[in-house]
Protein backbone atom coordinates (compact mmCIF):
# COMPACT_ATOMS: atom_id res chain seq x y z
CA UNK A 1 0.00 0.00 0.00
CA UNK A 2 2.82 2.40 0.94
CA UNK A 3 4.57 1.59 -2.35
CA UNK A 4 1.40 2.44 -4.27
CA UNK A 5 1.10 5.78 -2.46
CA UNK A 6 4.74 6.62 -3.24
CA UNK A 7 4.25 5.79 -6.92
CA UNK A 8 1.09 7.91 -7.07
CA UNK A 9 2.86 10.88 -5.51
CA UNK A 10 5.79 10.53 -7.90
CA UNK A 11 3.49 10.45 -10.90
CA UNK A 12 1.68 13.55 -9.63
CA UNK A 13 4.98 15.43 -9.25
CA UNK A 14 6.18 14.41 -12.70
CA UNK A 15 2.86 15.39 -14.22
CA UNK A 16 3.04 18.80 -12.53
CA UNK A 17 6.58 19.36 -13.86
CA UNK A 18 5.49 18.39 -17.34
CA UNK A 19 2.60 20.84 -17.30
CA UNK A 20 4.85 23.72 -16.20
CA UNK A 21 7.36 23.18 -19.02
CA UNK A 22 6.72 25.03 -22.28
CA UNK A 23 7.20 23.37 -25.64
CA UNK A 24 8.33 25.22 -28.78
CA UNK A 25 4.75 25.07 -30.05
CA UNK A 26 3.69 27.21 -27.06
CA UNK A 27 5.97 30.05 -28.14
CA UNK A 28 4.85 32.78 -30.55
CA UNK A 29 6.75 35.29 -32.67
CA UNK A 30 6.98 38.51 -30.67
CA UNK A 31 7.35 36.76 -27.30
CA UNK A 32 10.24 37.91 -25.12
CA UNK A 33 12.80 35.57 -23.55
CA UNK A 34 14.48 36.73 -20.33
CA UNK A 35 17.73 35.12 -19.18
CA UNK A 36 19.52 35.03 -15.82
CA UNK A 37 22.96 34.14 -17.13
CA UNK A 38 26.13 34.22 -15.05
CA UNK A 39 29.70 35.40 -15.52
CA UNK A 40 31.30 38.65 -16.66
CA UNK A 41 28.90 41.36 -17.72
CA UNK A 42 25.91 39.17 -16.86
CA UNK A 43 26.83 39.24 -13.17
CA UNK A 44 27.38 43.00 -13.27
CA UNK A 45 24.02 43.63 -14.95
CA UNK A 46 22.17 41.56 -12.36
CA UNK A 47 24.14 43.16 -9.52
CA UNK A 48 23.04 46.63 -10.64
CA UNK A 49 19.53 45.97 -11.91
CA UNK A 50 18.02 42.74 -10.58
CA UNK A 51 17.00 39.28 -11.71
CA UNK A 52 17.69 39.23 -15.44
CA UNK A 53 20.87 39.80 -17.43
CA UNK A 54 19.63 39.47 -21.03
CA UNK A 55 16.48 39.68 -23.15
CA UNK A 56 15.77 38.41 -26.67
CA UNK A 57 12.71 38.36 -28.92
CA UNK A 58 11.26 35.34 -30.68
CA UNK A 59 11.39 35.90 -34.44
CA UNK A 60 9.96 32.64 -35.78
CA UNK A 61 9.55 28.92 -35.16
CA UNK A 62 10.48 26.55 -37.98
CA UNK A 63 9.93 22.80 -38.29
CA UNK A 64 12.39 20.53 -40.10
CA UNK A 65 11.46 17.57 -42.30
CA UNK A 66 12.31 15.40 -39.30
CA UNK A 67 9.68 17.23 -37.25
CA UNK A 68 12.18 19.10 -35.06
CA UNK A 69 11.22 22.64 -34.04
CA UNK A 70 13.75 25.46 -34.00
CA UNK A 71 13.05 28.74 -32.22
CA UNK A 72 14.75 31.66 -33.98
CA UNK A 73 15.52 34.76 -31.97
CA UNK A 74 16.81 38.25 -32.64
CA UNK A 75 18.92 39.83 -29.92
CA UNK A 76 21.93 42.02 -29.25
CA UNK A 77 24.99 40.42 -27.67
CA UNK A 78 28.62 41.43 -27.16
CA UNK A 79 29.73 38.52 -29.36
CA UNK A 80 27.41 39.02 -32.34
CA UNK A 81 25.93 42.51 -32.13
CA UNK A 82 22.34 42.44 -33.36
CA UNK A 83 21.79 39.05 -34.99
CA UNK A 84 19.20 36.45 -35.90
CA UNK A 85 20.11 33.02 -34.57
CA UNK A 86 18.59 29.76 -33.35
CA UNK A 87 17.90 29.57 -29.65
CA UNK A 88 20.46 27.10 -28.33
CA UNK A 89 18.79 26.32 -25.02
CA UNK A 90 15.51 24.47 -24.77
CA UNK A 91 12.45 25.91 -23.06
CA UNK A 92 12.08 24.32 -19.65
CA UNK A 93 14.14 21.51 -18.17
CA UNK A 94 17.49 22.07 -16.53
CA UNK A 95 18.43 25.63 -15.66
CA UNK A 96 19.48 28.03 -17.01
CA UNK A 97 16.54 28.50 -19.33
CA UNK A 98 14.67 31.62 -20.39
CA UNK A 99 11.53 32.93 -18.76
CA UNK A 100 8.96 33.64 -21.46
CA UNK A 101 6.82 36.78 -21.43
CA UNK A 102 4.09 37.91 -23.80
CA UNK A 103 2.50 41.29 -24.47
CA UNK A 104 -0.85 41.60 -22.73
CA UNK A 105 -1.94 44.26 -25.25
CA UNK A 106 -2.53 43.90 -28.97
CA UNK A 107 0.53 44.70 -31.10
CA UNK A 108 1.42 44.58 -34.77
CA UNK A 109 3.89 41.70 -34.45
CA UNK A 110 4.84 41.83 -38.14
CA UNK A 111 5.93 45.46 -37.80
CA UNK A 112 7.88 44.68 -34.63
CA UNK A 113 9.80 41.92 -36.39
CA UNK A 114 10.39 44.05 -39.49
CA UNK A 115 11.98 46.72 -37.30
CA UNK A 116 14.05 44.09 -35.51
CA UNK A 117 15.37 42.68 -38.78
CA UNK A 118 16.32 46.20 -39.90
CA UNK A 119 18.76 46.44 -36.97
CA UNK A 120 20.55 43.16 -37.78
CA UNK A 121 24.24 43.85 -38.27
CA UNK A 122 24.47 46.78 -35.86
CA UNK A 123 27.33 46.42 -33.34
CA UNK A 124 26.76 45.88 -29.64
CA UNK A 125 26.50 49.09 -27.61
CA UNK A 126 29.15 48.69 -24.92
CA UNK A 127 28.71 52.37 -24.03
CA UNK A 128 24.98 51.90 -23.25
CA UNK A 129 24.15 55.28 -24.78
CA UNK A 130 21.04 56.21 -26.79
CA UNK A 131 20.99 57.00 -30.50
CA UNK A 132 24.61 56.08 -31.28
CA UNK A 133 24.08 53.54 -34.06
CA UNK A 134 24.68 50.60 -31.71
CA UNK A 135 22.34 48.43 -29.62
CA UNK A 136 22.38 46.62 -26.29
CA UNK A 137 19.81 43.91 -25.63
CA UNK A 138 16.99 45.82 -23.94
CA UNK A 139 17.61 48.89 -26.11
CA UNK A 140 16.76 46.72 -29.12
CA UNK A 141 13.47 45.74 -27.50
CA UNK A 142 12.66 49.37 -26.72
CA UNK A 143 13.31 50.37 -30.35
CA UNK A 144 11.20 47.58 -31.85
CA UNK A 145 8.07 47.47 -29.69
CA UNK A 146 6.24 50.66 -30.58
CA UNK A 147 2.71 51.83 -29.90
CA UNK A 148 0.93 51.62 -33.25
CA UNK A 149 -1.25 54.58 -32.27
CA UNK A 150 1.53 57.12 -31.71
CA UNK A 151 4.79 55.44 -32.69
CA UNK A 152 6.28 55.81 -29.21
CA UNK A 153 8.11 52.98 -27.42
CA UNK A 154 5.86 50.72 -25.37
CA UNK A 155 8.68 50.33 -22.84
CA UNK A 156 9.76 53.69 -21.47
CA UNK A 157 13.43 54.48 -20.88
CA UNK A 158 14.34 55.45 -17.31
CA UNK A 159 17.45 57.01 -15.71
CA UNK A 160 19.96 54.15 -15.60
CA UNK A 161 21.46 52.91 -12.33
CA UNK A 162 24.85 51.18 -12.25
CA UNK A 163 25.16 50.75 -8.49
CA UNK A 164 24.48 47.65 -6.42
CA UNK A 165 21.96 47.35 -3.58
CA UNK A 166 24.45 48.99 -1.18
CA UNK A 167 24.97 51.96 -3.50
CA UNK A 168 28.45 50.88 -4.61
CA UNK A 169 29.70 50.82 -8.18
CA UNK A 170 30.76 47.26 -9.04
CA UNK A 171 34.41 46.96 -10.06
CA UNK A 172 33.30 45.47 -13.37
CA UNK A 173 31.61 48.72 -14.45
CA UNK A 174 34.48 50.91 -13.27
CA UNK A 175 36.95 48.88 -15.35
CA UNK A 176 34.55 48.56 -18.30
CA UNK A 177 33.99 52.29 -18.76
CA UNK A 178 37.61 53.16 -17.97
CA UNK A 179 38.62 50.97 -20.93
CA UNK A 180 36.14 52.83 -23.13
CA UNK A 181 37.47 56.16 -21.89
CA UNK A 182 34.01 57.51 -21.05
CA UNK A 183 32.21 58.27 -17.79
CA UNK A 184 29.73 55.76 -16.39
CA UNK A 185 26.35 56.84 -17.84
CA UNK A 186 24.66 57.09 -14.44
CA UNK A 187 21.23 58.68 -14.84
CA UNK A 188 21.28 58.56 -18.66
CA UNK A 189 17.91 57.35 -20.03
CA UNK A 190 18.00 53.64 -20.82
CA UNK A 191 16.49 50.23 -20.20
CA UNK A 192 17.43 46.90 -18.65
CA UNK A 193 15.94 43.40 -18.83
CA UNK A 194 14.61 43.32 -15.26
CA UNK A 195 12.76 46.64 -15.64
CA UNK A 196 11.27 45.42 -18.91
CA UNK A 197 10.04 42.21 -17.30
CA UNK A 198 8.19 44.23 -14.66
CA UNK A 199 6.18 46.21 -17.20
CA UNK A 200 2.40 45.92 -16.71
CA UNK A 201 2.21 45.35 -20.46
CA UNK A 202 3.87 41.93 -20.10
CA UNK A 203 2.70 38.69 -18.56
CA UNK A 204 4.83 35.66 -17.88
CA UNK A 205 3.57 32.52 -19.61
CA UNK A 206 5.84 29.84 -18.14
CA UNK A 207 6.63 28.78 -14.61
CA UNK A 208 9.84 27.36 -13.14
CA UNK A 209 10.23 23.60 -13.37
CA UNK A 210 11.82 21.33 -10.79
CA UNK A 211 13.03 18.58 -13.12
Amino acid sequence: MKRLIHITLLLAILSSCSRSTLQPTDIRPGDLLFYSDQGGMNDAVRESTGQYSHVAMVESITTSKQGEDTIWIIDATQKRGVARRPMTRRIGGQRPYPDVYRLSVAIDTASVLTRARSFIGQPYDNAFLPDNGMMYCSELIEACYLDSANGKPLFEAKPMNWRDAQGRLPDYWIEHFNKLGIPIPEGVPGTNPTDLSQSPLLRRINTPTTN
